[in-house]
């Protein structure tokens, strides 16, 4: 039936690139980035936004863990500097922690080596480089942004991979990233991140109750991510600019940020 059907739909057009589960989480992602930069930018109350928009970055960090890719993109590093000078000059060229994509740039440049020891050593590994960025965490906001809850969250992708992939197989024979560990570090990362969160934005107990229900939400659909064509397939229209969203994503998210750095520069009256 598949042999005899396929041909058929070729003909007519109606085959078309499916969208993949990763374009579904990146272009929510980034909507909930644009929410975040919008309320910080120009809200003078930006509470509720920052709920939203604070469940963004999680999603991007995953993915990078999760992602087979060693190549760093020279220009990540580049967007990344020119956004910290961005940031740093509309706050009188004060210290500010450096871009999210230079921290992108370390993670990818690191990730080889974390998946080699995690497939030698298994639990061990991971348990003490979790406690270490765990134990990194309170200080770690001020050199990375997003700190080192964005790297547990890095870790959390990799583990998920190394289990998807089917590595990480210890001397007994049994997979150290597909039992226990995955909850494990699914649950230290979205706690640590719900206190750094809490503690930079002091957000009211209704504004943290959505934020927890929501970061658990998000925990418990990339605990379960694997990378493949979606079941949900929209139409033809939404999905080209789904797919569009999800090969662009870091350029949309480096437009929008450089955007609003400019104009408030250019316009500081708008600012709250």
């Amino acid at each position: 039936m598949y042999q005899e059907t396929e041909p058929a739909a070729r003909a007519t057009g109606e085959t078309r690139p499916g969208v993949d589960n990763t374009d579904w989480l990146k272009t929510v992602s980034i909507i909930l980035v644009a929410v975040d930069h919008f309320g910080y930018f120009f809200v003078e109350n930006d509470q509720w936004w920052s709920v939203f928009g604070r469940l963004a970055a999680p999603t991007f960090f995953f993915l990078l863990g999760y992602a087979a890719s060693r190549h760093v993109p020279v220009y990540w590093i580049v967007l990344g500097a020119v956004l910290t000078l961005l940031d740093s000059s509309n706050n009188d060229w004060t210290w500010v922690a450096p871009n999210i994509l230079l921290s992108f740039a370390l993670i990818r440049f690191a990730r080889p080596a974390v998946l080699y020891v995690i497939d030698r050593h298994a639990w061990a590994s991971v348990v003490g480089l979790s406690l270490a960025l765990v134990a990194a965490a309170p200080f770690s906001t001020q050199m990375v942004e997003y700190g080192t809850a964005g790297w547990l969250w890095a870790l959390l992708g990799v583990c998920r991979r190394s289990a998807v992939d089917g590595m990480s197989i210890d001397a007994a024979g049994t997979s150290a990233t597909s039992g226990g560990i995955i909850p494990l570090v699914a649950v230290t990362t979205a706690g640590v991140y719900l206190w750094q969160e809490q503690k930079a934005y002091a957000f009211t107990d209704v504004q943290f109750t959505v934020f927890a229900m929501g970061t658990c939400a998000l925990t418990i659909v990339l605990v379960i991510y694997r990378r493949g064509k979606s079941p949900v397939q929209p139409p033809a229209s939404v999905a080209t600019v789904l797919r569009f969203v999800g090969r662009r994503t870091l350029e949309i998210y480096a437009l929008q940020l450089a955007g609003s750095e400019l104009l408030i520069k250019l316009m500081p009256d708008l600012a709250p």
